[in-house]
């Protein structure tokens, strides 16, 4: 997993909980990095990979007491004859706050992974008759930042819940969200420093 003698693999863990109707506002975990930057000293880290896994230890779900594994596809499917509906989870890493989820995509400067989950369905007329379509969408550094993304800040963990109206499964459930990077010890130059001191005041 790692990829140098150097690497270091940093973990942490983000809980949040979801409205009584299973929404989330984008809200923000910090992953605190000190122990491996520093400014004065020209001390950063160059991320290497990330990794998102989204769990439900507290059976939010009430279908995972035994694994705490967290499924979009859990959502109901008690929706009106002739009817859309869709929910969608976004997760991301990022060392800028964007004040809105919507903002964030992989063009979007200081965006280090990305993953979303959209379940979509349509309730025919007849009995039974149920579309249900998934997607995830999962946008991962080692992509878009091969070489690796030098940082000299903490880094943020967003996570952003649109449900549909007829989707209670997670209502007022407490999740999580871990996170693990890979990253290697460096030295930062000076353009890179003014570079990355911009960046860090975006936090």
């Amino acid at each position: 997993m790692a990829k140098a003698k150097s690497d270091v693999i940093l973990r942490d863990r983000l809980q949040f909980t979801l409205t009584s109707d299973a929404d989330l506002s984008l809200v923000y975990g910090r992953i605190d990095l000190s122990d491996y930057v520093n400014v004065v000293e020209r001390k950063g880290l160059l991320i290497k990979d990330v990794f998102i896994q989204p769990r439900d230890p507290n059976n939010g779900s009430g279908e995972v007491a035994n694994t705490g594994i967290w499924s979009v596809l859990f959502s109901d499917a008690e929706d009106d004859a002739g009817k859309d509906t869709q929910t969608c989870w976004k997760f991301f890493v990022s060392s800028r706050a964007y004040e809105s989820a919507a903002d964030v995509g992989i063009a979007s400067p200081d965006v280090l992974h990305i993953e979303e989950y959209v379940i979509s369905r349509y309730r025919g007329s007849e009995p039974g008759a149920l579309v249900e379509g998934f997607y995830r969408g999962n946008y991962p550094m080692r992509d878009y930042h091969p070489g690796g993304y030098p940082v000299v800040s903490d880094l943020l963990v967003g996570v952003a819940v649109d449900a549909a109206d007829t989707d209670s499964e997670f209502d007022s459930a407490t999740l999580e969200v871990d996170i693990m990077l890979i990253a290697e010890p460096t030295t930062i130059t000076q353009k890179d420093m003014t570079q990355l001191l911009t960046q860090a005041q975006d936090l």
